[in-house]
């Protein structure tokens, strides 16, 4: 049976129950990896393609070579998931964006399970998450979702498909373009760095915690930023992946 569900850019499709005919474990992984591109408005090429399905877990067995990506979109091409435009950027189908909210809503309950249910550290919900994420039914998803507390979000801030959550949070910009001596709530982080997890979970920069940018320093790479009352080097490239909202907005 299939059901109606909002997406987190607001699109609405219909997501097959987990009584039926489900995907293989390896496209579901594409389809996760594709569906946050297409949060963040972004169509990969390939090779782009290919260096975000390298932050998949490595016991998810899926091959990140070019040639071996390129056949696996050809047959998602065929399944009618994705299109690939003269621009060779792959784009997800209305099929592909209901299949991808699928994945995501149960990979990101899966990582509140993890985080919020067994009490495991934040770092560990992204790969656990993966190996819990092909095997939920829609009955299990809904008894979670109670359990839980109907979470709208993501321990790392992503929205839950079927909330409503928009993408992005309005009045969200990234850390490396937030003013100095401005208080900003985190409102996202990157999940897949199991190393810069730990990092940012020591220095409490975390959806939900007040921080502040005390100085940008463009000449040495990094940002400054106040959090639990210390001063934590951030470098750009990781600035630009964490979402901050200005504090009351």
């Amino acid at each position: 049976m299939a059901r109606t569900i909002k997406t987190g850019n607001g699109v609405k499709g219909t997501v097959e129950d987990a009584s039926d005919e489900r995907l293989s474990p390896g496209t579901e992984n594409y389809l996760l990896c594709l569906y946050k591109l297409w949060e963040d408005s972004s169509s990969p090429t390939t090779t782009q393609l290919t260096d975000t399905l390298k932050q998949v877990p490595v016991a998810e067995g899926l091959g990140t070579s070019v040639p071996s990506v390129a056949g696996m979109v050809r047959r998602m091409q065929r399944q009618g998931l994705v299109d690939m435009g003269k621009d060779k950027r792959i784009r997800l189908t209305k099929l592909g964006i209901e299949g991808g909210a699928d994945i995501a809503r149960r990979h990101r309950l899966a990582e509140w399970l993890v985080v919020s249910l067994l009490g495991m550290d934040l770092y560990k919900a992204y790969v656990e998450a993966h190996r819990l994420e092909h095997g939920m039914s829609q009955e299990f998803q809904e008894k979670l979702m109670e359990k839980l507390g109907y979470p709208e979000r993501s321990p790392f801030g992503r929205p839950i498909p079927g909330t409503g959550a928009p993408a992005i949070l309005p009045g969200s910009l990234t850390l490396e373009d937030a003013s100095a001596n401005v208080a900003y709530v985190v409102d996202r982080i990157p999940e897949e760095d199991i190393m810069l997890l730990k990092f940012l979970a020591d220095a409490l920069i975390l959806p939900g915690h007040e921080i502040s940018v005390d100085e940008a320093a463009p000449y040495l790479g990094v940002i400054m930023v106040a959090s639990g009352g210390n001063s934590i080097p951030i470098g750009y490239n990781v600035a630009s992946q964490i979402l901050v909202r200005p504090n009351g907005v």
